[in-house]
């Protein structure tokens, strides 16, 4: 995000990335790449002899798309503009320069007739798109057989699960945001129907809302409703031998920054016949009691029940509630931490930030043995170089100390953010 549109950014992704480490081996987890879909422009000219905004066009207009595009200044879209309010203040105009990823611009009208070639098989309002057998593959599941995704499933760039719309059969959809913006397009495969809500403020409700929607619709064209949530079944409290509980202690890192904590992590506790450890959001106790089913919950509640299990040979806790499997936290116990780190303890500040994501200061601490920068949990591996800890979309992303001249002075590199001490 650049507040003047960089034509090189593709190049310089590639060549930051040839200094990267692989997040986790193939088949492990489901992360969703930006910067792997940003590299597509590149592929699309290379495969069609076109610029992408040359075959971009071509293809909105196929769709019928006429008030949309990946560029912010075309004139195509001038009439239309939104401004991005975040926080309650307006976001300035900036350039999303990952062309493929959260780059279009466009109407509900214009994202209607998106909707409207899934449903005719990949037809536009002007010709075919896709063929059928094509479209089918992008909303195909890829990924099954991955213990640790759960029951969420991907196609080819289309979610293809939603736990609140599964009685409705089969649905796609996708989901985005940039500053200021967010939007959700959902789709009823086995009902020709389909809703996209766009938002220019962090604080609608727009995946709520298109949901709702859509039960609505269904409810309306089939008579079809939403079943009531699954209660849990009932479990009855048993008694676990104390060494049992004891095994469930330690550092859990969770798999996604969702806390307001400087780090996101908790410490699980074993008490006489239960276990117990504080929510890092609200400072909450939370104590849970086994069950006979093999999980854990509040003693007088199943609403929220808890598994620790091992997956693909990793410690987790599952959270389990109305019906849905939420892969919550990892076990991590920290290693040693070099010197060299320990002696960058402090303050830093971004040092190379352009845009409208807010990329500004960010602390190295040390905090219960682990080794923490901004919101995010380190594994040193080396002086120089750490990891993100974390089954999240950043887990795994490295954090290296780079010389950056001409001084040679020492900076953090964290997902292309420099950050210098203070």
């Amino acid at each position: 995000m650049t507040t003047a549109p960089d034509p090189d950014f593709n190049t310089k992704l590639v060549t930051y990335l040839q200094g990267e480490y692989l997040t986790y081996p193939s088949n492990v987890i489901l992360e969703y790449s930006n910067s792997a879909i940003s590299l597509l422009a590149p592929v699309i000219e290379n495969a069609s002899g076109q610029s992408f905004q040359t075959y971009s066009d071509t293809l909105f207009q196929t769709l019928g798309m006429d008030h949309s595009s990946v560029s912010i200044d075309s004139p195509k879209v001038a009439a239309n503009l939104a401004k991005g309010y975040q926080a309650g203040g307006e976001v300035p105009r900036f350039y999303n320069n990952g062309s493929t990823t959260g780059a279009i611009v466009s109407t509900i009208k214009d994202m209607a007739k998106f909707i409207k070639m899934v449903h005719a098989g990949g037809m536009g309002e002007r010709g075919r798109v896709l063929k059928p057998e094509t479209l089918e593959m992008m909303l195909t599941p890829q990924n099954g057989g991955i213990p640790l995704d759960f029951d969420t499933r991907i196609g080819i760039n289309w979610f293809l699960s939603d736990a609140e719309l599964a009685y409705a059969g089969r649905i796609c959809y996708h989901d985005g945001g940039n500053p200021g913006f967010h939007s959700h397009l959902e789709i009823l495969r086995d009902h020709k129907l389909g809703v996209v809500v766009l938002a220019n403020d962090e604080q609608v409700a727009f995946a709520d809302i298109a949901k709702e929607t859509l039960k609505l619709a269904l409810q309306e064209k089939t008579g079809l409703t939403p079943p009531s949530p699954p209660g849990p079944t009932y479990s009855p409290p048993v008694a676990w031998d104390q060494a049992r509980l004891d095994a469930l202690q330690g550092i859990y890192v969770f798999s996604a920054s969702l806390y307001a904590s400087p780090v996101p992590y908790f410490t699980v506790r074993s008490v006489p016949g239960a276990l117990e450890w504080t929510n890092p959001d609200d400072g909450t106790t939370i104590h849970v009691v086994p069950k006979a089913n093999g999980w854990l919950s509040a003693p007088g509640s199943q609403q929220m029940e808890y598994e620790f299990s091992e997956v693909s040979g990793r410690r987790v806790l599952i959270w389990h509630s109305k019906g849905q499997t939420v892969l919550s936290a990892e076990y991590y116990s920290p290693p040693a931490i070099p010197a060299g780190w320990t002696a960058r303890i402090g303050a830093y500040q971004a040092t190379n930030c352009q845009g409208s994501f807010p990329c500004g200061p960010a602390n190295l601490i040390v905090v219960d043995g682990m080794l923490g920068f901004g919101a995010n949990v380190l594994v040193p591996l080396s002086d120089t170089l750490a990891y993100v800890r974390g089954l999240s979309r950043a887990g795994g992303s490295s954090v290296q100390v780079i010389s950056v001249p001409p001084d040679g002075h020492e900076e953090i590199q964290l997902l292309g953010v420099t950050y210098r001490k203070q």
